[in-house]
């Protein structure tokens, strides 16, 4: 069993998030994803003070397909969200799967500053989107020869580039946010006046 680990403060979880799990997926052939917001990450100073209750239910909207699991584990564990913490639980409850972590160029690139990066890559396999299919996927490559012990799939830009900081600045300007949130996201933003909703 492939299994595909995709964590996030997924503040808000947008389109763009959607896009390269199922990209991700296409290319990997996982058999599921787990989708698990942090609950405080280590590479983010905060997650914008939004409850992680409301970021939980985001998630499990904008990723309703079946081979989306959405997961509290880093939230009920509360403190800061280790990956190395996440796989290890993981590896308890899917004992022979393998896994693939998930992650864009920036988190690749500072990879070696992670609590235990050498355990991480131990557990599983990295898989890494360059944000461009040029300089940054070469500096990707190379980073990761050179300075990764374990296995890392790189795969050339994603189909949708979006960032969640451009996200709430959108949403909190009173901007239409359809064409990069899901509408489902859309209305619990609104029912719940998050991000300066009224």
């Amino acid at each position: 069993m492939k299994i595909g680990i995709y964590g996030g403060s997924f503040n808000p979880p947008h389109l763009g998030h959607l896009k390269m799990a199922q990209y991700m997926q296409r290319q990997l052939g996982t058999d599921k994803i787990l989708i698990i917001p942090s609950n405080i990450s280590p590479q983010k100073s905060d997650n914008g003070n939004i409850d992680p209750v409301h970021r939980i239910n985001m998630c499990r909207l904008a990723f309703s397909d079946p081979v989306f699991s959405v997961t509290d584990m880093e939230i009920k564990r509360g403190g800061k969200s280790y990956t190395v913490d996440t796989l290890s639980e993981i590896r308890k409850e899917y004992h022979n799967a393998e896994l693939f972590l998930f992650m864009g160029s920036d988190m690749l690139l500072s990879f070696g500053s992670w609590y235990k990066p050498d355990k991480i890559s131990e557990m599983c396999t990295i898989c890494a989107v360059s944000r461009d299919s040029g300089e940054t996927a070469a500096k990707m490559r190379e980073y990761a020869e050179n300075e990764i012990s374990g296995k890392v799939i790189i795969l050339d830009k994603p189909p949708y580039e979006l960032s969640s900081t451009l996200v709430r600045q959108r949403l909190l300007s009173g901007e239409d946010c359809s064409d990069i949130l899901c509408g489902e996201v859309i209305n619990y933003i609104k029912e719940n006046k998050l991000y300066g909703q009224q």
